[in-house]
């Protein structure tokens, strides 16, 4: 793939939870669709579990296909506990604990960072990223650059940590900013790390949290970064409305309804208005002459979005049982109704589950397999 500034491609992988399964289908198909060893992708960025699933794609750059094997390996034997404590006597206290810190000063000084801990995950993490690989395919000139986007606790903003070898400057934008580092698991772990649910990460002097709360334009992290032709890969899915006449209207929304949709809101809203912007931006490139076009700072981007073709939290209901007992019992308390299951499609990280995502994710590409070849031609 050429790598000119005219055209370079670049990959944007969103967040989603236990959804970021389906983005590993859509690798695994671009790995075959591409027969390239190198990584089709010499831009990538990830936010939340994309920034996950982006770390792990620059770990083995140079080699395309066993990059994505290592991922869906590590995907599919995926549980829970793999990812984060959920046993009931940890949850519990925690919970208990934060809630007194509220009212008493005196538990304030030892309260929980969280309600579950996910020391597990940034084990498992510790074990599969190589970020000095990461670094060498950099100043190889193989990988331009990789993005990984976090929310500071204290700035409000959505900070872009990257790295390349080219001469791409910081970046200032409204409420969001783009810092040259030397990328490490905390920016990752920050990246994905839901408030209240996962501990937030000291990087540098500030806190930073789950990305996707303060990315309100999830693509300009790839253009910074130098993409002119963007794939996106979402975890948005195809929502079957349910009208007055199926009764489910007249129910009011649980607290677990209200959190689902809340993060159904923080990892996709963001991403359709950037897209359908960056749609109307290219509509308007075309109505200014060539040589206007020159004094904007403006530029046509190319993009391909591939989302699931199919309702996942209704795939998410059918592996509802592979769920540890604490996590049962959470969501009951919680009221997620059995007709929603968006939380769960979010939180199940249990084997069954993730494959039907990872066979979907490839199912869905590979019957973009034209589509994608011709936005990946020269």
């Amino acid at each position: 793939m050429t790598k000119t500034a005219d055209q370079r491609f670049a990959i944007v992988l969103t967040g989603g939870g236990a959804r970021g399964a389906y983005q590993v289908g859509v690798l695994k198909a671009l790995a075959e669709i591409s027969e390239k060893k190198p990584v089709a992708f010499p831009v990538i960025t990830g936010v939340s579990v994309g920034a996950i699933n982006a770390a792990a794609l620059a770990s083995n750059f140079d080699n395309f296909k066993y990059s994505v094997q290592l991922i869906e390996k590590f995907w599919r034997k995926l549980h829970i506990e793999d990812v984060l404590d959920a046993r009931i006597t940890t949850v519990l206290l925690n919970g208990f604990r934060m809630f007194l810190s509220e009212f008493f000063s005196v538990f304030r000084r030892n309260t929980p960072k969280s309600l579950f801990e996910n020391d597990p995950l940034r084990q498992s993490l510790r074990q599969g990223l190589d970020f000095s690989s990461i670094s060498r395919s950099i100043t190889a000139k193989e990988l331009y650059s990789i993005g990984i986007t976090c929310s500071g606790y204290s700035s409000g903003n959505a900070k872009t940590f990257f790295e390349t070898a080219s001469e791409i400057p910081d970046w200032q934008r409204e409420r969001r900013e783009g810092v040259r580092s030397h990328l490490t698991i905390d920016h990752v772990m920050a990246s994905s790390a839901l408030p209240l649910l996962f501990p937030a990460v000291k990087i540098g002097n500030e806190y930073f949290g789950d990305g996707s709360l303060r990315l309100t334009s999830p693509l300009a992290p790839s253009i910074h970064l130098g993409g002119t032709r963007l794939l996106i890969v979402g975890t948005r899915d195809i929502i079957q409305a349910t009208s007055l006449e199926d009764g489910f209207a007249s129910q009011y929304p649980s607290v677990g309804d209200l959190t689902g949709y809340a993060l159904d809101t923080i990892f996709h809203d963001n991403l359709d208005a950037d897209i359908e912007r960056l749609q109307r931006i290219n509509q308007t490139l075309k109505l200014i002459p060539g040589e206007s076009r020159q004094n904007t700072r403006l530029r046509h981007i190319e993009t391909l979005v591939i989302n699931p073709s199919q309702n996942l939290t209704q795939m998410a209901l059918r592996y509802r049982h592979e769920m540890p007992r604490t996590m049962k019992w959470i969501l009951a308390s919680q009221g997620s109704s059995m007709k929603v299951g968006m939380l769960e499609s979010y939180l199940l990280f249990e084997p069954g589950y993730i494959g039907s995502l990872i066979d979907l994710g490839y199912g869905d590409t590979m019957a973009m397999r034209d589509e994608i070849l011709q936005f990946l031609k020269e």
